[in-house]
């Protein structure tokens, strides 16, 4: 995995800003540039209704004099920060470009400025999330005080499907950071714990734990042939039982103070990929950490 062009895809919102941090992290880590996009919205109705225009002009002075800032803080931590104004439709805008320049990461905010954005996650961040090639970091404002780290990372990983891709995602990430990695599978259980024996349900978490160990250790293994540092990775995994495999997924890494998740965007087909694929929306938009998610 490499690192080398990170895309802040701003807003100007609190957890846009939040998002460069995290950029801005990452590109210390990798040794990364940093690539900046702010998109106007242009709606054809309104490019010749003089408010609109008025209003557009006052935007671009305001995100001009950002991008400047953001050019000369980054420059005297010797990161390389280009920043641009995009007009059209940022959720288009944003995945072309970043396929264009050929982006490794897209660093964003889960919700921008807008009243229905905040209330759906971000229609913006959503629509990124499922068409980039690239792996999508969304980010919201964080509570706690201090520098930022990331030394646990979260993956879920479902033992019936057999993509490695997220898991393969944190590995790197974990060796490059110095973290440890909890791989996570949910028996999702849709009747209530009490309608199901103990005795079978505890050996239904028993015997998915022991599989799921065995898969994470199969693939840290294959890593370790390429990757020596691989070895000195701490990776360890659980299985839990829930009603709601998204909720189970965002009450464990909040009860475990998880810095970070990596999630596959979705399963390859049928009706696990729309099952799946809410799953990761719901992590992205309830999770207390930032959450990165990969395409398959």
């Amino acid at each position: 995995m490499k690192i080398d062009r990170i895309l802040w895809a701003f807003d100007s919102s609190t957890e846009s800003e939040e998002a460069l941090n995290y950029a801005v992290f990452l590109a210390k880590k990798f040794n990364s540039e940093i690539e900046g996009i702010h998109v106007i919205p242009a709606d054809e109705k309104l490019l010749y209704e003089t408010e609109f225009r008025n209003w557009t002009v006052k935007v671009e002075e305001t995100i001009k004099s950002r991008l400047g800032s953001v050019t000369d803080e980054l420059a005297s931590q010797g990161i390389n920060f280009n920043g641009l104004i995009l007009r059209g439709d940022p959720k288009v805008e944003i995945v072309e470009f970043a396929n264009r320049e050929k982006a490794d990461l897209i660093v964003m905010g889960k919700r921008g400025q807008g009243l229905i954005d905040r209330m759906l996650t971000g229609s913006t961040t959503l629509r990124v999330m499922r068409e980039s090639k690239a792996p999508v970091l969304t980010v919201k404002k964080r509570d706690e005080k201090g520098a930022l780290d990331i030394s646990k990372i979260l993956v879920p990983l479902d033992i019936s499907e057999y993509s490695e891709s997220a898991l393969n995602y944190a590995i790197d990430l974990a060796v490059k950071l110095k973290a440890s990695i909890k791989v996570l599978y949910v028996l999702s259980l849709y009747i209530y714990d009490y309608e199901i024996p103990y005795m079978v349900l505890d050996d239904l978490i028993k015997v998915s734990s022991i599989e799921l160990s065995k898969r994470a250790e199969e693939i840290k293994l294959k890593r370790l042939a390429a990757d020596s540092e691989v070895a000195k990775l701490e990776i360890s995994a659980e299985s839990v039982h829930g009603i709601n495999s998204a909720i189970s997924i965002v009450d464990y890494a909040l009860a475990r103070n998880i810095d970070l998740i990596v999630i596959d965007t979705h399963a390859r087909k049928g009706i696990k990929k729309l099952i799946l694929g809410s799953v990761m929306e719901k992590v992205v938009q309830e999770a207390h950490c930032a959450v990165l998610v990969v395409n398959p």
